[in-house]
């Protein structure tokens, strides 16, 4: 779906190397407690993952670009109803590193665990293998490294789930302008003296509203992602890009899969794909 707003790629306050490493955590900490697991915008990305798992055979998820651990807290055990035991890793360039122990220990299945090193979603290292997933970050990258995020799981034959929460459309700008109004019910909701002093004088508030009107505004549409993954083709790997339609109060998931495929499925889905032109 091509998105009536232009892309425009402008900063986002987290992305920013000197951005404070404390008031980085306090805004993904927002965006974890009081948007993703709150109102569990990804619970819908829970089919497209057990499918991607009972395919591929993989049974540990690699999360790249974690933040505060997005929406695992409940994605997991849900996931995990429908597979099976699944081993986690939570990666990220900045780590957040307390509120992803705290995911750990919240999850306590014992097989959640966060990535000693920081880590690049550019160049994943090989340790590193499994099922790729990205929640709410990839609008982060540039199209270039955005590309080159793609490029690496294809080179590996890697599969990816990337989902996005956020669109270019006006619904996703006009919502994010609530931020303020959501920061102080979360706020009093779950107060701490830093919490509430960035609040009080609105640094939390204006770092959150800028940057969740940005996100918007970075998002990539299905085109965009359509002519990302243009020539990275392969026969024994398939892309695909779902926009999953909006439940209740919550946003559309805009969804793509990356998939190494077998032999026999690859000749599965060309018959599909013959019968469907035919």
């Amino acid at each position: 779906m091509r998105s009536v707003v232009r892309r425009l790629h402008l900063f986002e306050f987290e992305d920013l190397p000197w951005f404070p490493s404390w008031l980085r955590d306090l805004t993904t900490d927002f965006l974890q407690e009081a948007l993703i697991l709150r109102h569990k915008f990804y619970a819908p990305v829970t089919p497209v993952l057990a499918t991607l798992i009972r395919r591929t055979g993989h049974r540990r998820i690699v999360d790249l670009c974690s933040g505060a651990s997005g929406p695992w807290v409940h994605l997991k055990p849900d996931l995990q109803d429908e597979v099976g035991s699944v081993e986690l890793v939570f990666t990220d360039k900045y780590p957040n590193r307390r509120a992803l122990r705290a995911a750990c220990e919240r999850i306590g299945d014992g097989q959640t665990r966060v990535a000693a090193q920081p880590v690049d979603a550019t160049a994943v290292p090989e340790a590193q293998d499994g099922i790729r997933t990205i929640f709410t970050a990839f609008h982060h990258f540039s199209p270039a490294t955005a590309r080159a995020v793609l490029s690496d799981a294809f080179a590996r034959r890697a599969p990816l789930c990337v989902a996005e929460s956020s669109e270019r459309r006006w619904p996703s700008l006009l919502a994010s302008l609530l931020a303020p109004v959501l920061v102080v019910a979360h706020v009093l909701r779950r107060p701490t003296p830093l919490r509430v002093l960035c609040t009080v004088v609105p640094v939390l508030p204006l770092v959150v509203t800028w940057d969740g009107v940005v996100s918007a505004l970075r998002t990539y549409d299905t085109e965009e992602l359509a002519a990302m993954t243009a020539d990275l083709t392969a026969p024994d790997y398939h892309w695909r890009i779902d926009r999953i339609a909006p439940v209740g109060t919550a946003p559309p998931i805009l969804v793509l899969v990356g998939e190494p495929v077998t032999p026999l499925r690859h000749g599965v889905i060309e018959a599909a794909a013959s019968a469907v032109e035919r």
